[in-house]
């Protein structure tokens, strides 16, 4: 009740009809105005949470694009690249530029990662050491010769091996 009727009640006084409806439908409006904020308090969580969930959805079909491109309709983007683009993304390790590896080390990784694809590009006729060698070089992996004349390429490794002085 109203502070008004409180005091008119205390007084012993009598309240007119009109006055106690409106009293009555104060308290309404009150009521309906606190409703109406708690609406708005709940509203802008629930909005908290439907970004939260479609930041979290969109992640999770992100890496599942990535893990799975096929489900998408994406091609593999390894199955339009070069051989020897696809044998460095899987086999090597370019981010050390003084990385120092022998040039017959890396024939020899190629032309059996090469077999183990068995796609028609990568066929050993194909694939002389010089071939591979221009390759390599079109790619910034130029060769250079040690003390004993033997031909390296800097700035790339085999992945697993420490690389050459």
């Amino acid at each position: 009740m109203s502070l008004a009727l409180s005091h008119d009640d205390a007084i012993g006084g009598t309240v007119s009809p009109d006055l106690a409806r409106l009293s009555l439908l104060a308290e309404e409006v009150k009521a309906a105005q606190e409703h109406r904020r708690r609406a708005g308090e709940d509203l802008i969580l629930a909005q908290k949470r439907l970004r939260n969930a479609t930041t979290q959805a969109e992640a999770a079909e992100s890496r599942f694009r990535d893990a799975c491109p096929a489900a998408f309709g994406i091609a593999d983007r390894s199955v339009n690249m070069h051989p020897v683009e696809q044998w460095l993304a899987r086999r090597c390790s370019t981010s050390y530029r003084l990385a120092v590896t022998r040039s017959s080390s890396l024939y020899r990784d190629f032309m059996e990662w090469a077999v183990g694809t068995g796609l028609p590009q990568c066929e050993l006729d194909r694939w002389s050491q010089t071939r591979f060698g221009r390759e390599l070089t079109d790619r910034g992996f130029a060769p250079i010769k040690d003390r004993s004349g033997l031909s390296n390429r800097r700035g790339i490794r085999l992945r697993g091996e420490p690389d050459h002085a």
